[in-house]
């Protein structure tokens, strides 16, 4: 299913159907067939929501350690690290994911972020062109690209 919603998405009116198509893409990725890796995903996602991170780290962790190709999984903790400011080890659960679904759009953006954060504009540039290139509607990215030029811009007058 994942190739022809991305087909899709590529070629989608921005609006509502990008929205569903992309809400469909999360929801393929969250899924794993294992009923008990689906509890642990949601257990970590709703503590990592309150910032129980502890709780959260030892969730992903458990959905790793089950199954090390479910991409979701390296994506949430990856997320996980770089709210705690780990991004060495965010951008390690990031290179997994994106060998595991090189176009996870989520994961590319996090890339994104990162670089933003250590100011490492042109990385941040392209992991943002990179997210756009999977997903055209993903704004934030755009966004963030113009927001990156302009200040490669004015550190060059």
């Amino acid at each position: 299913m994942l190739p022809g919603l991305f087909k899709l998405l590529r070629t989608a009116p921005e609006g509502v159907q990008a929205q569903i198509l992309q809400n469909q893409i999360w929801t393929i990725w969250h899924q794993h067939e294992n009923p008990d890796v689906n509890k642990l995903m949601e257990r970590g996602i709703r503590a990592m929501h309150t910032a129980d991170y502890q709780v959260s780290m030892a969730a992903f962790n458990a959905v790793i350690e089950i199954d090390d190709n479910f991409a979701e999984g390296w994506n949430k903790r990856a997320t996980l690290y770089y709210l705690m400011g780990d991004y060495d080890s965010s951008v390690l659960d990031i290179q997994r994911t994106l060998a595991l679904e090189p176009r996870h759009f989520g994961a590319l953006s996090g890339l994104g972020m990162i670089n933003m954060a250590l100011d490492r504009k042109d990385e941040a540039i392209a992991a943002f062109e990179q997210t756009i290139a999977v997903n055209p509607h993903a704004a934030g990215a755009r966004a963030f690209i113009e927001k990156l030029k302009e200040a490669r811009k004015r550190e060059r007058i």
